[in-house]
């Protein structure tokens, strides 16, 4: 495999029979013993969530304990937070990050929102045929 190639698998589904994936799936035994990922080898910034997911996975028990997840929010403080809704929080972590990787602060988040797109008129067509008689 080559870099940068994607990688289909087909997973099996209760309901569906099978089902095509095309992005990287962690795979783990049942007893957490081995685990691995199919698919496409993650870039840098898909490798970090998909070894909390590895962690997640093979580590169920241990990470939702307290110390674990103490340590874990030391590594990636926004872990559990859902960001999307959240712009003063997504500021924070922007300004830790930066201040962390020693980066230029990142401009200030928009809180309002961006301005909604007006939307398409269509286009005046002028049908001609392909062939003049």
């Amino acid at each position: 495999m080559q870099a940068g190639q994607r990688v289909q698998i087909i997973k099996r589904d209760e309901e569906k029979g099978g089902v095509l994936k095309l992005d990287t799936e962690i795979v783990a035994s049942k007893d957490g013993s081995i685990a691995g990922l199919l698919g496409a080898s993650p870039g840098a910034s898909t490798a970090a969530p998909i070894m909390l997911g590895v962690l997640e996975k093979v580590f169920k028990d241990k990470v939702a304990t307290p110390a674990w997840q103490e340590k874990l929010r030391q590594i990636v403080p926004s872990y559990g937070t859902k960001l999307n809704n959240n712009p003063d929080r997504v500021a924070e972590e922007w300004a830790y990050t930066a201040e962390v990787l020693q980066l230029t602060p990142p401009p200030p988040v928009n809180k309002a929102g961006t301005a909604p797109t007006p939307a398409a008129q269509p286009a005046k067509s002028n049908p001609a045929s392909d062939m003049a008689l």
